[in-house]
């Protein structure tokens, strides 16, 4: 029989701390500590001084915007907890388990002799009977009396002593067990019950709610793309058809994450002003323009994005150590509120808004200015170099300058550039890759033609090359003529399939290859490319197909199916198909597309179908059966049916049968 009480010496209620304690402290101090360290602790592989300057910055201890931060402290004070509960339970005695035996309550050895008992058991009683102890302590004689004469009966009387020597107790059942729950008596104590009763109706009744409905409230503040709801109606309001480049650099400004995220210092001012001048002198530099924006920025979050952005693109560097952290959170949350933008300026149909949003990935990306040359991704490529390349030899991208020879790259960049310098520039260059297109049609499955409304499937076959790599024609004719293929079988619903030993098609692999990380010597992290690819009007400035993301694009070429609806009329239409990535400057792609929708009267007839079901042979089951079905139901046309009609007849003495006119009529 077990017994459950609560626990007095707080024994258990420790254990059950402690374990808890440990359950929520061990994860979040990781997460807290060793998270960011991880990612910083990766190998560099890239040669350029600027990536390994990247590197040494994210190793760099990072500052808490606001010195020790609350998080922090709560992890501390955990610690502490721990530390103090681990105490108690070490100096905590662990409790002894008494197992009840009649010997040592007589205090007789377990070979004494029955006269030994017996005299053991007359000396105790005369010590604590009743009668001889004082009125004070006559309780405590009744319990140690009751105790002393249960043992002298387990061992003088056989059957009782046979039980306990069974089970342990002389009543032939088995040891009572106590347990203990893991809670303190102070909790059930009827004086403590109003207190416990509190705290419970405080942290049920109030916190609880109070915390959840913090969190529904909180998720309504954000679209499905974490994208706060407000900064998604400011973009609403302030992209136009004809927003430029700049003007979305002062829209994402005004995005409400900054205002709610980026802490504002006291020292903040000073700063800035130092910056903007440095920003000024930069912007005057390249192209006479002035750093003003004071007029149209009236937030103060705001003027700071603007400023460490601008800092960003022209690469003035950010002396500030709290102004430079805040750069790199500022620079990693406009990339994601760019794609919040497009998703609007997709929704209107915008075309040229939304492919000025994707360069303005690209710029952030590289850390570059407003159509400065995708050559200047390059180390040691400044701008008098990208003159000279285009002036001299019309070199406008890093593939056609990888098709030079060495010595004509060498002559061609910064005056000063050492051999090996050399070679680290074409190792850089290499990690730029640009897309090919190996085919790009339309097709709608199971017709040779596009009628209009249909459902077409426009197919783009691409692969990544890297600069400086040629590809052989006889492997660009296997890609083509893959890609043909690879449509044709789509179509038929067999596509680059194999077949078991049952001759069942096998299910096509998944391609698991990933593309490498773009080099990105000015971004915060580590950033995988993708593309975007768009079907448009740009005539028209409109969108037709809306963006797509593609993903890890390698040498391998990668089939991607975008579905439309075809439009509602007959007629030639011309689109342009933009491939865009949001990280490589000058790896864009435009192409002209043509789309024919003819009249669906220009469809083959379709073929007959034979719905006739053959008659079976007389001499099959089958055709047994038929036979009798028949005969079944000849008899029932024929006098009402079988049986039901021969009684029928009876009655009707002197008439003639009912013809089957008759039976019909009735």
């Amino acid at each position: 029989m077990a017994k459950y009480t609560f626990d007095e010496n707080g024994d258990t209620f420790n254990f059950f701390v402690l374990t808890t304690l440990a359950i929520i402290l061990i994860p979040v101090t990781y997460l807290n500590i060793f998270k960011k360290t991880v990612v910083a602790a990766k190998k560099n592989t890239c040669p350029c001084d600027a990536c390994h300057k990247k590197a040494s910055r994210a190793a760099a201890p990072r500052k808490s915007a606001g010195g020790v931060g609350k998080k922090s402290i709560g992890i501390l004070v955990g610690w502490i907890v721990f530390a103090f509960v681990a105490y108690q339970v070490y100096i905590t005695p662990s409790p002894e388990v008494l197992k009840w035996n009649p010997f040592d309550i007589l205090g007789v050895p377990d070979n004494a002799t029955p006269k030994q008992i017996k005299s053991a058991y007359r000396g105790l009683s005369k010590i604590w009977h009743p009668d001889k102890v004082s009125s004070d302590k006559r309780e405590e004689a009744d319990a140690k009396m009751a105790e002393i004469n249960k043992a002298h009966e387990t061992l003088t009387d056989d059957a009782t002593r046979e039980n306990w020597e069974k089970y342990g107790h002389p009543d032939g059942s088995r040891n009572s067990m106590t347990m203990s729950i893991a809670l303190p008596t102070w909790l059930v104590e009827a004086h403590n019950n109003f207190w416990v009763l509190a705290a419970y109706g405080i942290v049920c009744g109030l916190m609880l709610p109070y915390f959840i409905g913090k969190w529904w409230y909180r998720s309504g503040d954000f679209t499905k793309d974490k994208i706060r709801t407000k900064t998604m109606g400011v973009f609403f309001k302030q992209l136009k058809e004809t927003t430029n480049a700049k003007e979305i650099v002062e829209i994402l400004a005004l995005a409400e994450e900054f205002k709610e995220d980026i802490v504002s210092r006291p020292t903040d001012e000073a700063a800035l002003e130092k910056l903007g001048a440095q920003v000024n002198t930069a912007l005057e530099n390249k192209n006479g323009e002035k750093f003003d924006y004071t007029k149209k920025t009236t937030s103060p979050a705001s003027l700071k994005v603007l400023t460490l952005l601008y800092a960003h693109t022209l690469n003035v560097p950010v002396e500030d150590k709290d102004l430079a952290q805040d750069q790199v959170d500022i620079a990693s949350k406009t990339l994601h509120l760019i794609h919040g933008m497009i998703q609007i300026t997709t929704a209107r149909q915008w075309l040229s808004v939304s492919l000025a949003l994707m360069d303005m990935s690209q710029i952030l990306v590289q850390g570059l200015y407003f159509h400065d040359s995708p050559l200047q991704q390059l180390p040691f490529v400044d701008a008098e170099a990208v003159k000279a390349l285009k002036g001299k030899k019309q070199i406008k991208s890093i593939s056609q300058f990888m098709d030079m020879d060495r010595e004509d790259r060498a002559a061609l960049l910064q005056e000063g550039t050492t051999a090996d310098q050399v070679d680290q520039v074409a190792t850089v260059a290499k990690q730029y890759p640009e897309l090919k297109v190996h085919k790009a049609f339309f097709r709608v499955a199971g017709d040779n033609i596009i009628t209009p409304g249909s459902l077409c499937t426009f197919i783009l076959k691409v692969s990544a090359v890297v600069p400086g790599q040629e590809v052989e024609e006889e492997e660009e004719e296997k890609v083509v003529k893959s890609a043909k293929d690879d449509v044709d079988a789509l179509f038929e619903g067999v596509e680059d399939s194999e077949e078991d030993e049952d001759g069942n098609i096998k299910p096509k692999k998944e391609d698991k290859t990933t593309a490498p990380a773009v080099h990105a010597p000015y971004f915060p992290g580590e950033k995988k490319p993708f593309w975007w690819v768009v079907l448009g009007d740009h005539k028209n400035n409109r969108i037709v197909v809306a963006p797509t993301k593609i993903a890890d694009v390698t040498s391998k070429p990668k089939t991607i199916r975008v579905q439309f609806q075809s439009p509602p009329r007959p007629g030639q239409y011309s689109f342009n198909l933009f491939i865009k990535s949001d990280s490589i400057l000058g790896a864009d792609i435009l192409q002209d597309m043509t789309l024919t929708v003819l009249d669906a009267s220009q469809l083959p007839p379709e073929p007959e179908i034979d719905d006739e079901i053959s008659e079976p042979d007389e001499d099959s089951i089958a055709g047994q059966m038929a036979l009798l079905k028949e005969q079944g139901l000849a008899a029932a046309a024929i006098g009402g049916g079988g049986q039901k009609g021969a009684p029928a007849q009876s009655k009707g003495k002197g008439k003639a049968p009912e013809t089957d006119s008759d039976s019909d009529s009735d």
